[in-house]
C-alpha cells in the first residue's frame, strides 16, 4: 500500500542557502506528512530524513560538529541544536542594530517593499517597542521626496507603521497619476498646435488663390519662382516700371493668379523695353 506524500524536501547545501530557512520548511514538511513526536517517538524516522537531505559538503560538516560521536548515532533533536549553534551563533544585537538604522530605501524600492526589509532587520535586534521604532526608521530612511516632507509634517501621536506606509504609497501613485495627465495634456497640446499651424499656413496658401504654391511677383503664376520669370524685363503698362506685369502692379490692390494647367497667355499685358 503506497503513501502519499505531500510538498517537496530539497536538499539543503549550507553554502547556497540559509539554515533558518530551510529548518523552519522542514519542520512544516513533517507536519503536513504526519511525522510528529507522537509518530515517530524515537526520532529516528526524522533523523534518516534530515541527514539524507542533506549534501554531501553539509553532511561532512555536521559530521565534523558531532565528533567524537558518529552522525548516525546522535539523536535528532541534538542534530538540530548542533546546526544551529553553528549557523545561528549568539549575537549581540549592536551590529544587527547598526544595520537596521544604517539601511534606507533603495532606488526602485516601493513603500511596501521598503517596510517589508526593514522589518525583516530586526529580527535579532530585540528593540523594547518594535513597531515604534520601524515607524520611525522607515519615515527617516526614505527616499528624498514630497512623500518624506509630508510624512516629517504629520503629528506622530496616531501614526502607525501601517498609515504611514498607506499614505506614502497613495501619495506616490496620486503623484504618478497626476503626471500621466500631465503628459497627456502637453501631448495634446502638441497635436492641436500642429493642426494650428497647418491650418495656418494653408490659410495663407489659400489666400494667394493656389493652395499649397506661391505665385510669381513677376506674372503671378505659380508654376516657376520669381527669380526664374521669363517676363522679368518686361515694363508694366501702368506702372511703366521694370520688373513686373500689369497684373501684379503694386498700385494695384487686388493680384490675381491664373491657372497654368492649359499653359500661360500674358496676350498684350506686356511690352518689352
Amino acid at each position: 500500500m503506497s503513501t502519499s506524500v505531500f510538498g517537496i524536501l530539497t536538499t539543503f547545501d549550507h553554502t547556497v542557502q540559509d539554515w533558518k530557512t530551510y529548518r523552519s520548511r522542514l519542520t512544516q514538511w513533517f507536519v503536513a506528512n504526519d511525522i510528529t513526536n507522537s509518530t515517530d517517538v524515537s526520532g529516528i524516522k526524522r533523523r534518516a530524513i534530515l541527514l539524507s537531505a542533506l549534501s554531501e559538503g553539509t553532511y561532512r560538516l555536521a559530521a565534523d560538529l558531532a565528533l567524537p560521536k558518529d552522525l548516525q548515532s546522535v539523536p535528532y533533536e541534538d542534530i538540530l541544536g548542533l546546526l544551529d549553534k553553528h549557523f545561528n551563533p549568539k549575537r549581540t544585537g549592536f551590529g544587527d542594530r547598526h544595520n537596521f538604522y544604517a539601511s534606507t530605501q533603495q532606488l526602485g524600492e516601493t513603500h511596501s517593499q521598503w517596510a517589508a526589509r526593514l522589518r525583516g532587520l530586526t529580527a535579532n535586534c530585540t528593540f523594547s517597542n518594535v513597531e515604534e521604532t520601524l515607524r520611525d526608521r522607515f519615515i527617516m530612511g526614505l527616499r528624498p521626496g514630497v512623500e518624506k516632507e509630508k510624512l516629517y509634517a504629520m503629528d506622530m501621536t496616531d501614526l502607525t507603521l501601517a498609515k504611514a506606509v498607506e499614505f506614502a504609497e497613495n501619495l506616490c501613485s496620486a503623484k504618478a497619476a497626476a503626471a500621466a495627465s500631465v503628459g497627456a495634456a502637453a501631448g495634446t497640446l502638441v497635436v492641436h498646435s500642429d493642426i494650428v499651424n497647418k491650418i495656418s499656413q494653408g490659410s495663407k496658401h489659400v489666400k494667394s488663390g493656389v493652395p499649397g504654391k506661391q505665385k510669381c511677383t513677376v506674372c503671378g503664376y505659380t508654376n516657376h519662382k520669381s527669380s526664374e520669370c521669363r517676363y522679368s524685363d518686361y515694363v508694366c503698362r501702368k506702372c511703366n516700371s521694370k520688373g513686373h506685369l500689369r497684373r501684379m502692379c503694386p498700385s494695384t490692390k487686388v493680384n490675381y493668379v491664373e491657372n497654368v494647367a492649359g499653359g500661360e497667355d500674358v496676350g498684350d499685358d506686356v511690352y518689352t523695353t
